[in-house]
């Protein structure tokens, strides 16, 4: 259990972890073979929001404006592995009178990276880190980033008209022993704050919180598609006023490269979570299969992604563990040089791990979109986006945005070395 006093720093953390990052990349790799580009963008759009406020009664919709500049930096290794470090700055206006006190910016950092980056001949690191600061909870979540496979599964749940503030970080290093061995070991790190709740419509009680864990694994290539292995994970979950959790699990690791641009990987075992003793609060547990598959297909044009875990998590946002069922897919494709397309959404079911009745919540999110790309330097976009939650619990009603948006994106990169 933790106090206001005892809170740490969300952006000192980030920045440490992108800085050791960065660090061990210009100790360990030869940088006459990585090849880096500098990316400014700015974007520009307009946008129709039904709900702006994020309230579950009395809704106000408005058309606004969103200016987003950006810049990001992008690594590449000799062997085609891409590394992104970028982030951007949001404000938008919104037009009608009654909407203006909605107005809101967001900050949104990312390091993500298109595999492992290796360090030496047998090891390589898969960083995966963001930030997001930003008072409208609908935007937080179209952008934390669900379906990560090197993050712990994340919350979708739109938290209402609340400023909130999120940090993940995490960081898979894997050994090869043997040309069929892998040894890896992980390390995460998250953070969720809450501040200036003016109308939330998930309730009262929202919990600031932190997570932090690891895991180890082993797992062996028995043939050139096909992989197995176990791993071994934990996480200790901290709570501002609120029993801490921890969380144990043990798994099957398994792999299969069905073809060239189809793979399936995923982990299935059981997990158990302690909630600790605290004055007038008795410490329980609880344990329940537990899982996470991602299938990735990847060709020249076409991309799709189909995700699914069931976990308990610590980052529910009102100070205790819960049983975490999620669901998702995601497709683009660029069907001419100029013209693309890309469609994803995301099913989230949370209930409570030890308070019956508590935290109910089922929360759905999906966008469409249809991008032109006439120049180099430039694109324009069509976008819609849904997202619609429920609770049977005693935190809020039922919640609805839809929205509709142009923009023109204007960016290019530029080679440094």
């Amino acid at each position: 259990m933790t106090t206001p006093g005892d809170r740490h720093s969300v952006a000192g953390a980030m920045f440490f972890l992108a800085f050791v990052s960065a660090l061990i990349l210009m100790m360990v790799t030869d940088a006459a073979a990585v090849n880096m580009d500098v990316i400014p963008s700015v974007r520009l759009q307009e946008d129709w929001q039904s709900n702006v406020f994020s309230t579950s009664t009395d809704e106000v919709s408005s058309f606004g404006t969103r200016l987003t500049p950006g810049v990001a930096l992008r690594f590449t290794s000799p062997d085609n592995v891409m590394l992104q470090i970028s982030g951007n700055y949001e404000k938008v206006w919104y037009y009608s009178s009654e909407a203006k006190e909605a107005d809101y910016n967001t900050w949104f950092f990312r390091i993500d990276s298109t595999g492992g980056w290796k360090l030496t001949p047998n090891l390589s690191m898969l960083p995966s880190v963001y930030y997001l600061n930003t008072t409208n909870s609908s935007r937080r979540t179209q952008l934390v980033p669900s379906g990560d496979p090197v993050l712990p599964p994340v919350t979708i749940t739109n938290f209402g008209n609340t400023k909130t503030e999120d940090f993940g970080g995490a960081v898979n290093f894997n050994y090869l022993a043997t040309p069929n061995l892998t040894i890896g070991v992980s390390g995460n790190y998250g953070e969720q704050r809450f501040s200036e709740v003016i109308d939330n419509t998930a309730g009262s009680g929202l919990t600031n919180s932190t997570t932090i864990g690891g895991n180890a694994s082993v797992s062996y290539l028995f043939s050139p598609r096909a992989s197995l292995g176990i791993i071994v994970a934990g996480n200790h979950q901290t709570y501002e006023n609120a029993p801490d959790s921890d969380t144990l699990s043990g798994s099957i690791l398994f792999g299969y490269q069905f073809s060239p641009t189809l793979r399936l990987d995923g982990a299935f075992g059981m997990s158990n979570v302690r909630q600790n003793e605290a004055p007038g609060i008795p410490e329980q547990r609880t344990s329940a299969p537990s899982g996470v598959f991602n299938v990735s297909y990847a060709s020249k044009s076409f991309t799709a992604q189909v995700f699914g875990s069931a976990v308990y998590s610590g980052g529910s946002g009102f100070g205790g563990a819960t049983r975490q069922y999620t669901a998702g897919l995601s497709f683009s494709d660029r069907f001419t040089r100029e013209w693309s397309w890309n469609l994803s959404g995301t099913y989230q079911v949370s209930r409570s791990a030890f308070v019956t009745d508590a935290i109910n919540l089922n929360t759905i999110y999906g966008t469409a979109g249809l991008s032109y790309k006439p120049w180099e330097w430039a694109s324009l976009d069509l976008t819609g986006n849904l997202s619609r939650q429920t609770s049977n619990g005693q935190f809020g009603d039922t919640l609805n945005n839809y929205s509709a948006l142009l923009g023109v994106t204007i960016g290019k990169p530029y080679k440094i070395f």
